[in-house]
């Protein structure tokens, strides 16, 4: 241990308040994005009395890692005054928060370094769990408190910019359906065509297991996943894979690309792809190509985002006993009209302007979730 590291033991402790009273309703889990969020358990018949309160800026984390992938499930409380979770969550705190600040300490939790060694540090057969007193042996700089807070206000500064402008891309989104819905859907036609008939090729991805692997290492390579699009991930966040050569070459993601999601439970997702990336995708992923003599593929783009398309998908995806999927022909059987490639001019400026803000605004992101990764790695370097 570095000399001045500090045992995370000597500064929070366990709390076991139970919901005996049954004053407090707000269930929460723990996801391993490291937030609480809105609990999924069936709980009708639960006896919710025997369920642990977690008040503000108190701690809870899932003890068993080993169905959570690389990651721990750990967040700090900051949304309510009180919340339930379930038994099976450990909920904690700081001793004395003058001491260590609980924003402070979240911001050590998110560190990929923290996963791996809680990964490390579980153990069991049946299931491996990171037991309370390998907790408590976590080391970490404790500086003062006032360069605590110093630390948590400049990394808040990049979080708050990342979350403004995620909310400025989804004004602009609204803006370019707006502008979609105005100049195409409100031209009545009655030439209607189907979708393939604007489509120069689909087809899905690299095999996620053998040609396409996510591995830990950086190889320069990524690889676009069903789950990058559900959480709507930036390039930044996506996971590197090893491809060969040849399948580099044909499944690389390329400008004006639209990748779908064809099977999940966000089945009919979809991404335009803004420029020519070190990527490739998977095959739980379909990527659509616009036939450019017929439509302009941000207008292509514009059409998977409503709620047509997203309709259209609930029609044509069928489960199976897992999940729900789609094939490529359904997909592409969709009726609809375009207007002429000419036409298409007079608008393709207003929404090629919006979306080249969104795709500025996406850049912005991964630079600064590059700037927060760098963040999070310098806490190991903090002197007292």
């Amino acid at each position: 241990m570095r000399s001045h590291y500090k045992q995370l033991g000597n500064y929070i402790k366990q709390v076991d308040e139970r919901n005996t009273k049954l004053a407090v309703d707000t269930l929460l889990g723990v996801s391993i994005e490291k937030v609480f969020m809105p609990s999924i358990a069936n709980t009708i018949g639960t006896d919710m009395s025997t369920y642990k309160i977690v008040k503000r800026n108190q701690f809870a984390y899932g003890p068993v890692t080993s169905r959570n992938g690389d990651k721990i499930s750990i967040a700090l409380q900051d949304q309510y005054d009180e919340v339930i979770v379930s038994q099976a969550y450990t909920p904690f705190e700081i001793s004395d928060t003058k001491a260590l600040l609980p924003e402070y300490l979240m911001m050590w939790f998110r560190r990929p370094e923290f996963d791996r060694y809680a990964r490390f540090m579980s153990h069991g057969s049946a299931r491996e769990i990171f037991e309370w007193d390998e907790m408590c042996k976590v080391t970490l700089p404790v500086p003062h408190p006032d360069k605590q807070k110093e630390i948590v206000k400049e990394y808040n500064a990049i979080i708050n910019r990342i979350t403004l402008n995620n909310q400025l891309i989804q004004k602009l989104e609204e803006t370019a359906q707006a502008v979609y819905k105005e100049h195409v859907l409100s031209v009545p036609s009655n030439d209607l065509e189907t979708l393939s008939d604007y489509v120069e090729s689909a087809n899905t991805g690299l095999d996620a297991i053998t040609r396409a692997p996510i591995v830990i290492e950086d190889t320069g390579v990524k690889c676009l996943r069903i789950q990058d699009i559900s959480k709507e991930s930036n390039y930044e966040n996506w996971g590197f894979t090893k491809v060969e050569k040849s399948n580099f070459n044909r499944f690389q993601l390329k400008k004006d690309d639209i990748i779908v999601a064809r099977t999940g439970a966000t089945v009919g997702g979809n991404m335009f792809i803004a420029k020519d990336l070190n990527a490739v995708f998977n095959n739980g992923l379909i990527r659509i190509r616009a036939k450019r003599s017929r439509v302009h593929p941000i207008i292509l783009q514009a059409f998977f985002k409503t709620e047509y398309f997203t309709e259209h998908i609930n029609t044509i995806a069928f489960g199976t006993s897992t999940q729900p999927n789609i094939q490529i022909g359904d997909l592409l059987s969709f009726k609809i009209s375009f207007p002429s490639y000419e036409n298409q001019q007079k608008i393709i400026v207003p929404l090629i302007n919006v979306y080249n803000l969104i795709f500025s605004m996406k850049d912005e992101i991964n630079s600064l979730q590059k700037l927060n990764k760098l963040f999070l790695s310098k806490l190991a370097t903090i002197e007292n």
